[in-house]
């Protein structure tokens, strides 16, 4: 029954949190498409096989499909410009606003969905506690037996709750303070571990060592820690501040995705937090999420909406970022690259991108997402 729980859940999350992301991002595409005479064959959620019809507007069908990892719409010849009516045929300038139109409504939804999320629904962390994310091995930590999960209760008997709302600086948690103070001591640690049965609670485990007199002052234990919150309180933004929190999220999370490539080849990340996701790790991070409060949950939506607009520019055949970029080419070189040769690209681009896809809802399945 719990197994079947975490299913319907699940489902319910991503149904909710995916459906209106992908829905947004083809609605730009059919837009624009109706708008430039384009003739649109089908509107689908989920890419095939088909499941069902859902009904038929127009010349337009509207259906529901088998794969949850995505959604399309289907437009007439999209590299064959014989039809008139196709998007190949279109000019330069309509081929290009209906292909950026899908990525450009995910960047529009996304500062809706935060200037929502900072307005309505805002909190901020009060109290909380600090999870062990990641052991370094030969580390303290490994000696002592800390292992990821494990939420940190107490040290050497003082209380590890955090008062996050009294905006202490980093040197006065209680662990890492304590951690300084044992170097060349013992130390006491007790946290909640987690259990390894499903439907089992976790259990207070007490654990003990000595770190050595040589360890690193600035991380003596040797573990990369989340925080577990356990109260928050509500923010009231004005209008233009939640706009501008928006805005905020947004820069910060297309600056972090840049600099990624970069901070994982000088291993300042770990390879697992730069790890890409398919909808099933979305999902599971949705989960979470929607368990610490409707804020993160909303919030993460927003992101997430971004994310997608940026993933699908990328210069990749299948995406629309590809089919831009044969565009742009057209457009500089003054005559379009064979229709034939296109058609090919995108199609060995998608089944290129379905693989790529499957693998990564294998390694989610396999080695579960887990939040920082």
């Amino acid at each position: 029954m719990e197994l079947f729980n975490s299913l319907l859940i699940g489902i319910l999350v991503f149904i909710v949190l995916l459906g209106p992301l992908m829905f947004v991002h083809e609605l730009g595409h059919f837009l624009f498409a109706k708008r430039a005479g384009v003739r649109v064959e089908e509107f689908g959620m989920g890419f095939p096989p088909r499941a069902v019809t859902l009904f038929k507007r127009g010349e337009t069908i509207y259906t529901l499909n088998w794969l949850p990892i995505g959604a399309f719409v289907r437009m007439t010849g999209e590299e064959d410009p014989s039809d008139p009516r196709s998007l190949a045929a279109q000019p330069k300038r309509w081929r290009f606003a209906v292909l950026f139109a899908g990525p450009a409504f995910n960047f529009i939804f996304a500062v809706l969905v935060l200037f929502v999320a900072y307005l309505l629904f805002a909190t901020q962390p009060t109290v909380g506690r600090y999870r062990i994310t990641g052991v370094t091995p030969g580390s303290p930590a490994q000696a002592i037996g800390l292992l990821p999960g494990d939420e940190v209760l107490s040290v050497n008997g003082i209380d590890a709750t955090e008062q996050l709302a009294s905006n202490l600086p980093q040197d006065t948690f209680i662990l890492k303070s304590q951690a300084q103070a044992s170097i060349g001591k013992s130390i006491q640690i007790v946290v909640l571990r987690p259990s390894g049965d499903a439907g089992e609670p976790p259990a207070e485990v007490t654990l003990s060592g000595v770190i050595p007199a040589d360890a690193n002052p600035n991380a003596p234990l040797g573990v990369s820690l989340g925080l577990n919150v356990i109260a928050t309180e509500r923010v009231h933004y004005s209008v233009p501040e939640a706009f501008a929190m928006a805005l905020d999220d947004l820069y910060l999370a297309t600056s972090n995705l840049v600099r990624a490539p970069v901070e994982l080849v000088t291993g300042r990340i770990a390879p697992e937090m730069a790890r890409p996701v398919g909808v099933v790790g979305i999902t599971s991070i949705g989960v979470s999420l929607l368990e610490q409060g409707l804020f993160p949950f909303v919030r993460f939506a927003g992101i997430l909406s971004m994310l997608i607009g940026l993933t699908n520019l990328l210069p990749i055949p299948a995406l629309d970022g590809g089919r831009i970029l044969f565009v742009l080419i057209e457009w500089v070189r003054g005559r379009r690259i064979d229709p034939r040769r296109e058609q090919w690209t995108h199609a060995v681009g998608m089944i290129l991108l379905l693989t790529l896809s499957a693998i990564i809802i294998a390694f989610d399945i396999l080695v579960p997402v887990r939040l920082p």
